[in-house]
């Protein structure tokens, strides 16, 4: 039988992470989660991911920054940016390099497709 999928989640609301977490387990994935960019990089060196979600506008580095740098760890990461910025000049980047970007607040079911269809 095949593993669940790993997903991370990154974002720095609680309550955001919480609501994804049940969401996505409900769905068959196994959830981490991070408050931060820092914490989502050491993440990395302690498990693998399938996926990762990551919110764009956060303390620190961003979710765009975010996402090149989990690319750049693991080599065609499928990764969503969560957004409730429809204009961010960050998004311009995202989008170039494959990111594929959901707004807040977020599909249940279109994140789950997303990740279905990305994860092997």
């Amino acid at each position: 039988m095949k593993p669940s999928p790993r997903v991370l989640i990154v974002d720095d609301s609680e309550d955001i992470v919480t609501m994804l977490t049940h969401a996505l387990t409900r769905h068959g994935f196994v959830i981490d989660s991070a408050g931060s960019s820092q914490e989502a990089l050491a993440r990395l060196d302690s498990a693998v991911y399938d996926a990762a979600v990551v919110d764009l506008v956060m303390p620190g580095q961003d979710g765009a920054a975010l996402a090149s740098a989990l690319r750049q760890r693991i080599q065609g990461l499928p990764v969503a940016l969560m957004t409730a910025y429809a204009r961010s000049p960050l998004l311009t980047g995202a989008r170039k390099a494959g990111v594929t970007v959901f707004a807040k607040p977020l599909s249940i079911q279109e994140l789950v497709g997303f990740l279905e269809s990305e994860i092997p």
